[in-house]
């Protein structure tokens, strides 16, 4: 399987594809222009576009819906952005309404959210279903990557697809190059990255037919390999004489330790950057409460919890 560069990861009749999607780290608690909230009206802002949406109604009566937004206001990221979602019958009557926030839209970049709502009345049918935002509430900070830098600071892989007991579960990989851990005065929380991993499943025709999320996802240094390179005794490696030690500096066996070898190994060097950043990876996981047929699987993953 070969590594792309695209702002997904599709899946599709079983060929499984790579996607890099943005990631930014944590912003910082001064108020600088970064940091600074400004108000819809303060910036002139235009409303966050909804650019595709659709659903399922599943068989008991959950409706799942997916939708994709874009940001189209350059160097302003939108914070705390809910959506209206409801659906009407034929005669304009509501039979579904509720809502969903996306923590961080940043502007030149696609972001996804994906949710459930319930259809009280069985019989009923949806013949009208929108997503509208709701600026009035919207703050804006000044955004400090570019697209070109969130698309390249995320990797998505290993994207599988397993149905059972009545639901479907997506599973993938997440990655994210991360400042090295032996940075003084820095702890693994300072450079976490908290991500929002959202599942859409699509038609043959591309529309969206339902999808969910993976909320709360995190990576931080604390992920990363930890090199042996240096100098003085490596507790658990080999000290300058090519004995291998324990935590105290005394000879032990080869079979009693986890690492022989007091430099860095291939993997370890891929791992670390020049410029001193190691890959963190952990994994997500996505359900969605139903079962149904679907042509492909994107992934997209954005900043926020």
């Amino acid at each position: 399987m070969k590594l792309s560069k695209k702002l997904v990861a599709t899946l599709t009749a079983g060929v499984m594809a790579f996607a890099l999607f943005g990631l930014a780290g944590c912003a910082g608690s001064d108020q600088s222009d970064a940091t600074k909230e400004s108000t819809t009206e303060e910036i002139n802002a235009q409303d966050i576009e909804v650019t595709a949406s659709g659903y399922t109604v599943l068989p008991d009566q959950t409706v799942s819906y997916a939708f994709t937004v874009e940001n189209p206001n350059e160097g302003y990221v939108a914070n705390s952005v809910t959506f209206t979602i409801e659906g009407y019958d034929e005669n304009d009557v509501m039979l579904i309404g509720g809502g969903e926030t996306i923590q961080e839209v940043y502007p030149g970049v696609t972001t996804a959210a994906a949710g459930t709502s319930y259809l009280s009345d069985p019989s009923a049918t949806i013949a009208r279903f929108e997503i509208k935002p709701l600026m009035q509430n919207v703050l804006w900070t000044k955004a400090t990557e570019t697209p070109e830098q969130l698309n390249s600071m995320f990797q998505l892989s290993d994207t599988q697809v397993t149905e059972g007991d009545g639901s479907m579960t997506i599973t993938g990989s997440i990655s994210a190059d991360m400042p090295s851990n032996d940075e003084e005065g820095g702890s693994a929380l300072d450079n976490r990255m908290d991500a929002h991993v959202v599942a859409i499943l699509r038609d043959a025709d591309g529309n969206i037919i339902c999808g969910g999320s993976a909320m709360g996802i995190m990576l931080d240094p604390s992920m990363t390999p930890v090199t042996t390179s240096g100098s003085g005794v490596v507790p658990g490696t080999v000290d300058e004489n090519g004995n291998l030690v324990d935590e105290e500096g005394n000879p032990i066996e080869p079979n009693d330790a986890e690492v022989i070898s007091g430099e860095p190994t291939e993997e370890d060097l891929q791992a670390e950057g020049e410029e001193g950043t190691s890959k963190a990876t952990t994994t997500y996981t996505i359900t969605i409460p139903g079962v149904v047929s679907y042509a492909t699987v994107d992934v997209y993953a954005t900043p926020g919890i």
